[in-house]
């Protein structure tokens, strides 16, 4: 079992859409995959079609003593799964990264690859998690990758506008600098905002868009670097 983590640089660069995205694109790729929404807003399961009103979640059973989180767990398709955040009183004291990483060793026997939607300030995960920091090709981007740094997580620049003079002299400057940038970009595309739209993730609702294929170039990439590692 393999574990790769999202992160955004900063707010906003489109996290969550490229966690739903990238766990279909490994679900098509005939990979057993979970999907889990570390993020107190619980945004995720909007791509999957689920009640906005819905408050179930891991978070929210353990909160409210309701059994295991586990039991929160839903079934997009054979082989495709998300656990949703939920909703409780005190959302920072459930993202506990110790918690998480024994969580993560209960769940390696029943998924090839687990995905995690993770806020920047996470506490540490285990190691052998694979950790991929989103940004966009902008001066926000850039000032944060500048003063934090990326430490040893891999870069994945999102909406990427190959119009804009700015995003391609970034985007050949962070090559330059940073050797852990992610080959594939992920362009720019309206298809984005229309999956959200129609809950369901890109791939499924935009089969022949450009972010559709590049989110499954990542899947194949990410695929590659886990048969590196073995």
């Amino acid at each position: 079992m393999t574990v790769v983590a999202l992160s955004g640089m900063r707010g906003g660069v489109g996290t969550t859409a490229l966690v739903a995205g990238v766990g279909f694109a490994l679900h098509k790729l005939q990979q057993r995959v979970l999907m889990v929404d570390l993020q107190p807003r619980n945004l995720l399961r909007l791509h999957f079609n689920l009640a906005l009103a819905s408050t179930d979640g891991w978070a929210t059973a353990e909160q409210n003593a309701e059994g295991s989180w586990s039991e929160a767990l839903f079934q997009v398709e054979e082989g495709l799964y998300l656990l949703p955040f939920g909703q409780v009183q005190a959302p920072g004291r459930a993202v506990e990264g110790q918690a998480w990483a024994q969580r993560l060793q209960h769940l390696q026997a029943h998924f090839d690859w687990i995905v995690l939607d993770t806020p920047a300030t996470l506490p540490q995960l285990p190691d052998a998690v694979m950790r991929l920091r989103v940004l966009e090709a902008d001066a926000a981007c850039h000032a944060l990758l500048s003063l934090e740094g990326a430490g040893d997580d891999y870069l994945l620049v999102n909406r990427f506008d190959p119009i804009s003079q700015l995003q391609r002299d970034l985007l050949l400057l962070w090559r330059e600098r940073h050797p852990q940038l992610i080959p594939q970009v992920i362009h720019r595309d309206e298809a984005m905002a229309g999956a959200l739209a129609w809950k369901s993730p890109v791939g499924h609702y935009a089969a022949d868009s450009l972010a559709s294929h590049d989110v499954r170039s990542l899947a194949t990439w990410l695929l590659a670097q886990q048969e590196h590692q073995v």
